[in-house]
Parts: structure tokens; sequence; C-alpha cells
């Protein structure tokens, strides 16, 4: 998992200041790939949904310092 977060986190800091909707969409790209990662590992879904979005989420919040920036980016993502 360690590997998906370093690229999560190069994406992030490769992109120029994204909108909440650019945000969102680079978060549900990588929790998708967290969750097929912890699947072909050999966890249920619902283990790898929780810890696919755990590490992805995590890796966010210590990028973005604004927490209502960050709620409204995990809020969007959701909703798609």
């Amino acid at each position: 998992m360690t590997h998906l977060q370093t690229s999560f986190l190069e994406d992030l800091k490769s992109q120029e200041k994204l909108t909440v909707a650019a945000y969102a969409a680079l978060l549900k790209t990588h929790i998708q790939r967290a969750i097929a990662f912890e699947e072909n590992n050999g966890a249920s879904k619902s283990q790898a949904k929780a810890m696919g979005n755990y590490y992805t989420v995590r890796v966010l919040s210590d990028f973005i310092a604004n927490e209502n920036k960050l709620a409204r980016i995990i809020a969007l993502q959701e909703s798609k």
C-alpha cells in the first residue's frame, strides 16, 4: 500500500492548484486503485473498501491543511 500512497502524494504535488472537483476526481481514482490492490491481496470487498478509503484519505488529509476544503473534497467524491 505504501507505493500507492506515495503515488497519490506525487500526483497531488505535481498538480497546479486544483479545484475541489478536480481533487475529488483524483481522490476517487486513487481510492479505486487502493481498493483493487487490497482485493488482489486477499481482502474482502468491505475490508478493501475500508482500507483503500482510509489510506487514500489519510494522504489527502496530510496534504490539505484546510479542514473545510478537505471535507468538501471527500463529500464530493462520495457523492459521485
